[in-house]
């Protein structure tokens, strides 16, 4: 299933070339402007610490954790197939550091869902990969050998609260979703119980809290002057962005707590989100502790949005330097970095798997219809459109 690449006809590549330019331009305009108040909005919070606050992190000052769990999952786009989609998704676990134990349960582990026939939209895919974390840290939290040695932290490669941005535009949910926040809330309540702290790491970070909350906020009170132009690219920019040019690497933007933070409120009323996403805090009371905020590791110039629940009593400053110690130049502490590595997917591994469930389905199919009829087998299995050699996107 190696993708084919297309001809590049002269009429292609003017096209692709004028839209590209037009795209670099506007970005370069875009840059310019928020460039133009970096400086100064980093000057207002280290004058002004009133609604956010930027922390220096010592790597030598991190406390020494016993043992953090990391979840994680994988999935691609559905293989079309004539019978209908395969839908396949990896989850998994890693002790971080390993316990020295004779049992590779407590260390590691992969859970796999295969699903095909039907149709599944990318929300429900999402829904579906993150049912898998939830089931794998509820194992987890419940079963006795993972107590055997002892532990602090889950770790989530993604947002404690799942669905976001979901959850702030609609009250409405597929089951599958009801079906991961009912999890989620489990995972909260019984963490809170045997005082286990929640780690959430957000590397694909598209919110954005300080240039239509933060900045706003500064503005407010005098701290920053904005013209329109500005003010409306600081709107448009994601706090990925924003926060790379913010922090310094050994830095850290803390938020406050999404059920008490000005921040937080002041982007829902920008957005116009307020309402939907105070029902869902009312409905889902466990997630207004979490606390949010932005960490640029020392080794790293990236910058990560990190969300906790501090249960375990471990400390937000701790925490904090904890992860600035112990992540790569990924801006990834090491634990999601060895979870990701071990939930990846291929496209080989779809080609396997279809390939078993020809042959299973032909096994099957033997014991109802004439040897003849399963070469159909073959047929309602192979890929829908032959014309395109498909290579799935990672999800």
């Amino acid at each position: 299933m190696e993708e084919e690449e297309p001809d590049l006809t002269p009429e292609l590549i003017t096209e692709l070339s004028k839209k590209s330019l037009e795209q670099a331009y506007r970005i370069g305009e875009h840059i310019a402007q928020v460039l133009g108040v970096v400086t100064s909005i980093r000057e207002a919070l280290e004058r002004n610490q009133k609604y956010a606050r930027i922390i220096r992190l010592d790597p030598k000052q991190s406390p020494e954790l016993k043992g953090i769990y990391a979840v994680d999952s994988s999935f691609r786009t559905p293989l079309p197939l004539v019978y209908g989609d395969l839908f396949v998704v990896i989850g998994g676990y890693i002790r971080y550091p390993r316990a020295k134990t004779d049992n590779p349960k407590i260390n590691r582990g992969l859970r796999i869902t295969i699903r095909c026939g039907e149709e599944l939209t990318g929300r429900i895919q999402t829904a579906v990969s993150k049912i898998i974390e939830r089931k794998i840290a509820l194992e987890i939290l419940t079963g006795e050998e993972y107590e055997a040695e002892s532990w602090e932290s889950l770790m989530f490669d993604g947002p404690i609260i799942p669905l976001w941005p979901i959850v702030v535009i609609t009250t409405r949910f597929y089951r599958q979703e009801e079906k991961v926040l009912e999890l989620s809330g489990e995972v909260a309540s019984i963490s809170k119980n045997k005082n286990k702290t929640l780690v959430g790491i957000v590397k694909r970070v598209r919110s954005h809290f300080i240039g239509r909350g933060l900045v706003k906020l500064l503005e407010e009170e005098g701290e920053v002057v904005l013209d329109d132009k500005t003010r409306n690219a600081l709107e448009k920019t994601s706090d990925k962005a924003i926060a790379t040019l913010i922090l310094k690497p050994g830095e850290a933007l803390i938020m406050g707590k999404l059920g008490e933070s000005t921040i937080v409120d002041k982007t829902l009323i920008t957005e116009k989100r307020r309402e939907t996403f105070t029902t869902f805090l009312d409905e889902n009371g466990w997630a207004k502790d979490i606390l949010i905020g932005f960490i640029k590791p020392f080794r790293s110039k990236h910058i990560v949005r990190f969300e906790i629940a501090d249960y375990g009593g471990i400390g937000m400053e701790n925490m904090l330097a904890w992860l600035n110690a112990n992540s790569s130049h990924t801006a990834c502490p090491y634990p999601i970095d060895i979870v990701d590595r071990l939930t990846s997917m291929t496209n080989t591994m779809y080609e396997i798997v279809r390939k078993m469930i020809i042959r299973g389905a032909a096994k099957k199919l033997s014991e109802f219809v004439e040897k003849k009829e399963i070469g159909e087998v073959d047929l309602l299995l192979e890929l829908a459109d032959l014309q395109k050699k498909y290579v799935p996107n990672m999800g």
